[in-house]
């Protein structure tokens, strides 16, 4: 699809998603099927529907009042068609009004599964429907975490330019940290150059730099120390 088509598709979809809260603010209360509700799997079909990419049959479900913010024991219908990749879908049910960051008790929401996944396309369109970028699970990870920890760079940027913060930090360390040990060059320049902190010390008093030379990765020690790395 070409860029502007997907940018004017983007904006469509944020005017669909701002005319169902307006109405909801109108009435007073959620239609039937924005309430929330919790279910298990086997009494949620729009769960089965959407994993298998059935758009007709998804909207036909919401269509009779089935609740598309039904949390089960697999998440919700959206976080299950993000996790299929079924963007058509994705975009039926933001735009219907699904909640972007309902999530269950782990934490990990829609956002953070189509970041780990690489899927930019379903990240742009939850970051439009007012998906938090700095959501965080119950282990602290956040969506930018989990797609550079993957490489994605190109949904890595999406995130920084939605206002990922680039000097979050997991178990002590940040995420340049992660990324360096891990030896990701092109991740890290990346983050250097959206303003991670390259002296940040972990809660063991390390740094990037030390974490580089431990691993005797040389092409990432010269990066820090251009990047202003302390000697």
């Amino acid at each position: 699809m070409a860029q502007g088509t997907g940018t004017i598709l983007l904006r469509f979809l944020a005017a669909l998603v701002a005319g169902a809260l307006m109405t909801a603010c109108a009435t007073g209360e959620d239609p039937s099927n924005l309430k929330q509700r919790r279910a298990s799997v086997a009494d949620t079909p729009l769960m089965e529907a959407v994993s298998n990419g059935d758009l007709e049959r998804t909207e036909s479900l919401a269509a009779s009042g089935m609740s598309l913010n039904t949390l089960t024991e697999a998440g919700t219908p959206l976080s299950a068609a993000v996790r299929a990749g079924e963007d058509r879908i994705v975009w039926f049910l933001l735009s219907e009004g699904a909640a972007p960051d309902l999530a269950p008790e782990s934490g990990v929401t829609p956002l953070m599964i189509a970041s780990e996944d690489g899927h930019r396309r379903i990240v742009q369109l939850l970051l439009s429907a007012g998906a938090s970028v700095n959501a965080s699970d119950a282990e602290g990870t956040t969506p930018v975490i989990r797609a550079a920890r993957n490489g994605h760079l190109s949904v890595v940027k999406v995130l920084l330019a939605a206002g990922a913060n680039v000097n979050v930090n997991q178990g002590g360390h940040s995420l340049l940290m992660h990324i360096v040990e891990g030896g990701d060059l092109l991740t890290a320049e990346m983050l250097l150059a959206a303003g991670a902190d390259v002296n940040y010390r972990g809660s063991d008093g390390q740094t990037a730099l030390d974490l580089a030379r431990a691993s005797n990765n040389r092409d990432i020690e010269m990066l820090l120390i251009q990047a202003g790395a302390e000697l």
